[in-house]
């Protein structure tokens, strides 16, 4: 089940977002992954006077082993007003080889490169479930700004 290819999503869009849920929402070992998890996470991507420049944030709740409520924040500073249990932050050339394999998160995160406010020692003890997220982003085809001509 893979969107068609020829229709890319652009990272950090409402539409990219709304595929990428839809699909770790389908995976059968969500709920394991999520247990013990806060209710909430933002992934915040920082400010960037050429593709970003208000920044960009994805916000999401879980209940019971899915993400319920999802949505695009206009403005990196709206994460404040909502207090998610966690807050991952780093500029896109960071999310870029995140996403695409090329960095490895819990390095990346115990190095300071990605800044995670929350609790970090359960994030990592989740790392084992990264697949979840890596089937998804196979599924979704995913442009990144830098790499959109015009």
């Amino acid at each position: 089940r893979v969107a068609d290819p020829e229709l890319r999503l652009i990272f950090a869009s409402a539409g990219w977002l709304d595929a990428v849920v839809r699909e770790v929402n389908a995976h059968a070992d969500l709920g394991r992954a999520l247990s013990g998890l806060g209710a909430d996470l933002a992934a915040v991507v920082e400010r960037d006077s050429r593709h970003f420049p208000s920044g960009a944030a994805a916000w999401g709740r879980q209940e019971s082993g899915r993400i319920v409520v999802w949505r695009m924040l206009e403005d990196e500073d709206d994460v404040l007003e909502l207090e998610p249990a966690y807050v991952v932050r780093a500029p896109l050339a960071l999310w870029k080889d995140l996403l695409t394999g090329r960095a490895d998160p819990v390095q990346a995160a115990l190095s300071g490169r990605v800044k995670v406010k929350g609790d970090l020692e359960g994030l990592v003890r989740r790392a084992g479930y990264r697949y979840i997220l890596d089937e998804a982003l196979r599924r979704v085809p995913t442009e990144f700004p830098d790499e959109v001509s015009g």
